[in-house]
């Protein structure tokens, strides 16, 4: 369901995309003064729902400070929300073709997960509408589109410097393989064999799961039978917690690594203990000592009392700001100007990373390898690609 954000009693943040419709000040500064819509298409029910709720908190803070200054070009920006209901290719192609057709947006935040880009890649041409999406998965920018623009890194640099970790700085010898079968753990995993394969290493054995796995006791037990030194897992938040908790119970001892999934707060909540000592590829960690972290922590918990910003919330904000200084730079308030200008991001300092344009649509070129003790991530190496 497409629907504006309304305003609630936990933050008045979310009612900002209301503020120009219930400001009859505002709206009578120009004739122009329409409000600019920038859609967000994530998950807001069902399994990855936590994940979308994220994804809207950090983007509203941006268009906060946005309308708070006056909007862009006398213009306040309302933001216009679909769920997508995560990695569900139809909902994710009806929830952007919603907001093109309906809301009349002029520039998208997500879809997030790979599944839910990649049936968007054709349509986002077809309204020409730029997508800022945080989807990892290798398959993505492969497709040629000039309306893609990623925002985190891609899976085919992340996940080969993560086999170049374990195999290097941690020599694991036997390695077993996890993935989602989606098309993101299907392309990740891809990487990952590709990666394993240059450095002479055959996985002993590949393992593959949905998101609706509960039970991994059986994979988990192979696993250990193959005596393997450590696996390699590509998956969502959710089942890498189940893996890593349940291995946690059955008292295996190889260690895990995988996608960013392993250092997120879903993760860490479903792993309880299993979680330590699990590693990850990713990009942001709360408890990173940068100055620009810690203020955006300051900033998040006081729109959000009681929260704490991790990945989505604060790669969302990121992709919101780089949106909101393209419009400031692009000659018209379009879909077709808006793009045109991200192609002309080449330094962008957001709080994740910096952030440059490349012709393939990515945008992230930096990342960090964690691994998780006494239930928190840290981080242990900064990788750049």
């Amino acid at each position: 369901m497409v629907s504006p954000v309304h305003i609630s009693r936990r933050s008045l943040i979310k009612a900002i995309a209301l503020a120009p419709l219930a400001t009859p000040a505002i709206v009578g500064r120009a004739h122009a003064a329409d409000p600019i819509r920038i859609g967000i298409s994530g998950p807001m029910t069902g399994q990855f729902a936590q994940n979308g709720q994220w994804m809207k908190n950090g983007v509203a803070i941006a268009v906060k400070q946005v309308n708070d200054k006056g909007g862009i070009k006398g213009r306040m920006i309302e933001l216009r929300i679909a769920d997508d209901l995560g990695p569900n290719p139809t909902a994710a192609a009806n929830a952007v073709t919603k907001l093109a057709t309906q809301d009349e947006v002029v520039a998208l935040v997500g879809p997030h997960y790979t599944p839910g880009i990649l049936p968007n890649v054709p349509l986002l041409g077809k309204y020409k509408i730029p997508a800022l999406t945080g989807a990892t998965g290798p398959v993505v920018t492969q497709q040629g589109s000039p309306w893609v623009f990623r925002v985190r890194l891609n899976d085919a640099i992340g996940a080969d410097l993560l086999v170049k970790y374990i195999t290097e700085d941690l020599q694991w010898k036997k390695i077993g393989l996890g993935y989602v079968n989606t098309a993101f753990g299907q392309s990740g995993i891809a990487v990952v064999k590709a990666s394993l394969a240059k450095r002479n290493v055959e996985p002993v054995l590949v393992q593959a799961h949905t998101d609706a796995t509960k039970d991994f006791t059986s994979q988990i037990l192979a696993f250990q039978q193959a005596n393997v030194d450590g696996i390699i897992v590509w998956t969502d938040d959710q089942p890498a917690g189940l893996i890593a908790k349940q291995s946690k119970t059955l008292g295996v001892k190889f260690g895990i690594a995988g996608n960013t999934a392993f250092s997120q707060p879903i993760f860490l909540g479903l792993a309880g203990e299993g979680a330590d000592g699990c590693m990850a590829i990713g990009e942001f960690v709360k408890d990173n000592p940068d100055e620009r972290v810690q203020a955006w922590k300051k900033l998040y918990a006081a729109a959000y009392p009681g929260d704490e910003p991790e990945l989505y919330a604060t790669v969302y904000h990121d992709a919101a700001k780089l949106i909101i200084a393209a419009m400031e730079r692009a000659e018209t308030i379009s879909g077709e100007a808006i793009q045109q200008a991200l192609t002309g991001v080449r330094d962008f300092q957001g709080i994740v990373t910096r952030y440059g344009w490349t012709d393939n649509g990515d945008m992230t070129h930096s990342g960090i390898i964690t691994r998780v003790a006494g239930g928190k991530p840290e981080i242990v190496k900064v990788i750049t690609s």
